[in-house]
């Protein structure tokens, strides 16, 4: 390879394998997403290895007893959230956003 090429050869690469990367990262977090209304399906997400999203408006103690219970805790409130109110998973009040569970590793 010439050395006049090799500095636009090496960008071009970096850039596939930072796109690759992107959407192998963006593949595996929505299909480790599982959508929950109950605090029992949140359980069952969570025990599966997945990630829970569900509608929540609980308290901190709240938040504490999923962490025991399940080892999962709040990751995010993600920035898209949806329209309208729901009832939150654990109190059953109503809830305008979802959190996202999930086990640190």
């Amino acid at each position: 390879m010439e050395p006049s090429n090799l500095e636009a050869y090496v960008k071009d690469k970096l850039d596939e394998i930072q796109s690759s990367l992107l959407r192998q990262a963006e593949s595996f977090r929505d299909s480790n997403i599982v959508d929950v209304s109950s605090y029992d399906e949140l359980k069952v997400a969570i025990s599966q290895g997945k990630w829970a999203r569900g509608p929540w408006s609980a308290s901190n103690e709240d938040e504490l007893k999923v962490k025991e219970e399940t080892g999962a805790m709040i990751r995010c409130f993600p920035f898209e959230q949806p329209l309208g109110i729901e009832r939150c998973l654990m109190t059953g009040n109503p809830a305008e956003e979802v959190a996202i569970f999930a086990k640190s590793y």
